[in-house]
């Protein structure tokens, strides 16, 4: 019997002997030899996924205090309105390549980054991998609303599969959070095919969210003021009046109870000194009341108790200076004369008369509603007591209210929401000469 020696079974660099012929081509043809290349392929894939096992396993967890830390500074920086730092803060988590595993707290405000940062595409592509790795995700039905928000966003609701989307995710969570910003994009796609009644509907049901976000709220009662403006001066909703002789348009708007800039408006006139005899005037159905809010710098204004429009305004920058209590607008001036009780006097266009272009008093003739020359401080605390609005705000609420209107002021300062600006150096009084040079 042939004694077979163990060299032979070794790779041919290790033999360390001359060999034999004979020897040399048992060894080429032995087993080990020929599933070498195998073996070795096996060792370096094995070796590689060791190294790629070890260097993911040494990645921090989501619990680790590193990463808690950054994930807290991510919420800050999107709780403070800087998205796109919160994004960057939570990019980092990812490693440098981008390719490390998030967990879900951090996927999610991932998310929220995205879609605050106004980058829709992106968020909801995150809200599909969200999904898809989180299933049972206690924030699963918030993430659906962020992905159909962002596509909404993106692409607009022209889609029918997405409005249908939209419209199931409300009839299946009418008191979501999130649901009202779903209404007022479906008002806005109504208000966009010429349905302004659907949009009123909706806008209406966003508003009886009780927990609604303030920005949506702003933006839910800035469209629904619009078309409630547009339906009162259509004037579709009240009654019909044919003028007789004698009549006047502050006759008429009197007994109606009604401006007579609102009349007008309702009806084209241009001129009211040319109303003719058997002329039909519309006349709109107006029982309007006000609702000042200090705490949130606020100006309601009510039909029949019902929603129409809010302003913001601007109210004492001491506390208290601006009055709480029921109060009724005692009267109404265009161009007022500003007297601010140091002797001066401001005419009529003044540049420095802070009363602006409309006066309605309601507390004797000192505490009123009026316009302001610096519209950057409406929202803020800034006046000596009054209720500031902005040229345009305050001209077309005057234009609405009548004398004896009833106001309301309620709340207080409240300095978290807003800014309390110091009084101003105001410039002495123009001349009269001055004055007719300026205007």
């Amino acid at each position: 019997m042939r004694r077979v020696d163990f060299w032979q079974f070794l790779p041919l660099p290790f033999s360390g002997a001359n060999l034999s012929p004979e020897v040399f081509e048992m060894r080429r043809k032995s087993p080990f030899r020929q599933f070498l290349p195998v073996i070795a392929t096996i060792l370096v894939v094995g070796a590689v996924v060791a190294f790629y096992g070890l260097t993911r396993s040494a990645a921090p967890t989501e619990n680790a205090p590193e990463v808690q830390e950054q994930i807290a500074l991510a919420e800050k920086l999107l709780s403070q309105g800087e998205p796109e730092k919160a994004l960057r803060a939570v990019e980092k988590l990812r490693g440098e390549d981008g390719e490390r595993a998030l967990g879900e707290r951090a996927s999610l405000l991932r998310l929220q980054a995205l879609d605050a940062a106004g980058m829709h595409e992106e968020a909801g592509k995150a809200a599909d991998e969200f999904l898809a790795e989180f299933k049972e995700s206690e924030s699963k039905t918030g993430v659906e609303l962020l992905r159909l928000g962002s596509r909404v966003a993106d692409a607009g609701l022209s889609n029918p599969d997405l409005l249908a989307a939209v419209e199931e995710f409300i009839a299946k969570h009418p008191d979501h959070e999130g649901t009202p910003r779903l209404e007022l994009a479906l008002a806005r796609h109504s208000l966009r095919i010429g349905d302004t009644q659907a949009a009123q509907r909706r806008l209406r049901s966003a508003m009886r969210s009780n927990d609604l976000d303030r920005d949506v709220l702003a933006e839910v009662q800035r469209e629904m003021g619009d078309l409630n403006l547009q339906r009162l001066v259509s004037g579709v909703d009240g009654d019909v009046y044919t003028v007789k002789s004698g009549d006047s348009v502050w006759e008429i708007a009197t007994k109606s109870r009604v401006t007579p800039e609102l009349l007008m408006k309702v009806n084209g006139i241009s001129d009211p000194k040319r109303l003719r005899v058997g002329q039909t005037l519309r006349i709109p159905a107006m029982d309007f009341s006000l609702v000042c809010d200090v705490s949130a710098n606020s100006l309601t204004l009510y039909n029949h108790g019902e929603f129409v429009k809010v302003y913001p305004v601007r109210t004492g920058r001491v506390a208290g200076t601006t009055p709480t209590g029921d109060f009724r607008i005692l009267n109404k001036k265009q161009n007022p004369v500003w007297r601010p009780g140091d002797g001066r006097v401001y005419q009529p266009g003044d540049p420095n008369n802070e009363l602006g272009s409309r006066w309605m008093a309601f507390e004797g003739d000192i505490l009123g509603i009026h316009g302001t020359i610096h519209p950057e401080t409406v929202g803020e605390y800034a006046s000596n007591g009054c209720i500031g609005l902005t040229r345009g705000d305050v001209e077309e609420l005057f234009d609405l209210v009548t004398v004896g209107t009833p106001l309301t002021i309620k709340g207080e300062q409240d300095t978290s929401r807003a800014r309390v600006i110091p009084a101003p150096d105001v410039p002495d009084p123009l001349s009269d000469s001055q004055l007719a040079r300026a205007n």
